[in-house]
């Protein structure tokens, strides 16, 4: 098979002129983002309450570490009851919407677990966010923030960490 250099050429004009232009729209969205470390100091609406909290990309949705989590149903509204538990001695009870049960599979299995909506603030991106309760207590940070509300302002570094506080000004 014979290529001609005009042929051989254009290619790899088109190539690099397409590259280029990825690039720049790449560039150009990467403004809408902020660099955060995997570790941050975030803050928890309701309750205002800041926590070190682990940023996973590989995580879905964000996931809280709840304890004696109750369900209460009643006619209106399903509600889920439980104790955030911060691992430094400090438990706030909480009683917020149910928004949906889901199930996660793990190597474990199967589990069930509820889903409920809160503020959330890194640096000073603000968003309701989704949680799954769980029981994060082996976990080395009670909070997980997944790729539910980094998707949409944060880039996550696995170099830093603690790079910046929760500034957010909820409803303002």
């Amino acid at each position: 098979m014979r290529i001609y250099p005009f042929a051989l050429a254009f290619m790899m004009y088109m190539t690099t002129a397409v590259a280029e232009q990825e690039a720049s729209v790449l560039a150009a969205n990467m403004n809408n983002y902020t660099v955060y470390g995997h570790v941050e100091e975030v803050a928890l609406i309701p309750g205002d309450i800041e926590i070190k909290a682990r940023l996973d990309t590989g995580a879905s949705k964000s996931s809280l570490n709840a304890q004696e989590i109750e369900l209460i149903e009643s006619d209106e509204q399903t509600m889920v009851s439980f104790i955030f538990d911060d691992r430094n001695g400090n438990r706030y009870p909480m009683t917020l919407p149910l928004v949906e049960t889901i199930t996660i599979k793990q190597a474990s299995g199967r589990q069930n677990r509820y889903v409920v909506e809160m503020g959330l603030c890194v640096g000073e991106h603000y968003e309701e966010s989704l949680f799954t309760l769980s029981d994060r207590s082996r976990m080395t940070y009670p909070v997980l923030v997944g790729r539910n509300f980094l998707k949409n302002s944060v880039l996550v570094s696995s170099k830093h960490k603690m790079t910046a506080k929760p500034t957010c000004e909820i409803g303002a």
